[in-house]
């Protein structure tokens, strides 16, 4: 499959030609508020929210049902129906710690860039 191009005149390719301006600090503002935002999921200081990993991992076993299904005898069907619940919800939980560690590692890139910007600016400005 070929790699998809932008068109040439798409706005931002060419800073000079499209007038691109950044504020470091507008970059940094960004990062913090996508943190802030990402702390209910990550139950950052929320303990177990609804919907935050922390939440998942208690709530999300099914561990009711699960008790229940292994404790019916001679059911081969609901004990393993028990063992799939098990590693899918442990599965839900390795992909949902992945997308959490995917978003953390973009905001702190964001970061980065502004502290990029910032070290610019700052060494723009003793040029002159």
């Amino acid at each position: 499959m070929g790699e998809t191009q932008p068109p040439s005149d798409w706005p931002g390719l060419e800073p000079e030609r499209d007038g691109v301006t950044y504020d470091a600090q507008k970059i940094l503002n960004i990062a913090g508020e996508l943190r802030e935002v990402m702390k209910p999921v990550t139950g950052e200081g929320y303990g177990e929210r609804l919907g935050s990993i922390n939440d998942l991992s208690v709530r999300g076993s099914l561990s009711a049902l699960r008790t229940h299904l292994q404790s019916i005898d001679r059911w081969e069907a609901g004990k393993s129906f028990n063992t799939t619940l098990a590693s899918s919800h442990q599965e839900f939980l390795n992909v949902y710690e992945d997308v959490l560690e995917n978003f953390a590692i973009a905001i702190a890139l964001v970061e980065a860039g502004a502290g990029t910007y910032l070290a610019t600016n700052a060494a723009n400005e003793g040029e002159v």
